[in-house]
């Protein structure tokens, strides 16, 4: 057992304390503790999203503190709260559980987030930022073809991939940038700059696709959430090794086709 705010405070060292400041500036959703629950934790449960059905399941494996990477959105339609929301704050506090959120701060985390945990499982050094810090640009050792990164990434997401070849037909640098990610024209010019030949990320939009396909530069779709269950996996095994037999950690994973 641990003592709620003793495990945040370490939770938050081990984000980095400079980056949550940037991430609350910057990011309008949640970058840390939402709501306050049990002062004792046994267990923390680990996951991709705040819903129903994973509160559902911490509750279930009797966890007392939930975090996740898209913490509970707590924006409203004019002042009120949908009825999803306010079905979800019932199981919270009727619970007592503890929410914590790390969007921003979990994608661009430079050790473990999901964008350097994703550079690190394809064997790419990061040379460079992109997205305002949130991605990075990072090479290959050697160059390979998109069909072979394709197939790569298919094993790594567990997660069929969108593979949009338009560019060169071998890759070096890569522009990686979990989650939603579309690349507007900005964010192009910033890949061209930064001589990017494939870019990655989880999902996109209509558009973006032929935008893409006009700049030359090869794109690969691997699912919003499939992208960004690495950063709160990575955190869990630093969580394990720190508190060994005095608080379980447990990943749900809800997997979503998108």
């Amino acid at each position: 057992m641990v003592k709620r705010d003793d495990l945040t405070k370490f939770i938050e060292k081990t984000i980095g304390t400079e980056l949550l400041v940037k991430a609350r500036s910057f990011d309008e959703v949640a970058n840390g503790v939402q709501l306050i629950g049990n002062p004792e934790v046994l267990k923390i449960a680990l996951g991709v999203s705040l819903n129903s059905d994973f509160l559902h399941e911490a509750i279930k494996a009797k966890a007392e503190y939930c975090l996740f990477h898209h913490g509970f959105d707590s924006r409203t339609v004019g002042s009120c709260y949908s009825k999803s929301s306010q079905e979800r704050l019932q199981l919270i506090i009727k619970n007592d559980l503890t929410i914590a959120g790390y969007h921003y701060a979990l994608d661009s985390q430079p050790e473990f987030g999901n964008n350097a945990t994703i550079a690190k499982l394809l064997g790419a050094t990061i040379v460079d930022t992109l997205y305002d810090e949130c991605g990075y640009v990072a090479k290959l050792p050697k160059p390979i073809s998109v069909t072979d990164l394709s197939k790569i990434c298919a094993g790594i997401f567990s997660h069929d991939i969108l593979a949009i070849k338009t560019g060169s037909k071998k890759v070096q640098t890569l522009g990686i940038v979990s989650g939603g990610g579309k690349p507007y024209q900005a964010n192009i010019e910033e890949m061209h700059k930064k001589g990017v030949d494939l870019y990655l990320s989880g999902e996109s939009a209509e558009s973006r696709i032929h935008a893409m396909e006009e700049e030359g530069i090869n794109y690969l779709l691997c699912g919003h959430y499939a992208t960004e269950v690495f950063g709160v996996q990575e955190l869990g095994k630093i969580l394990k090794s720190h508190y060994k037999d005095k608080l379980a950690v447990e990943f749900i994973d809800l997997p979503n086709p998108l």
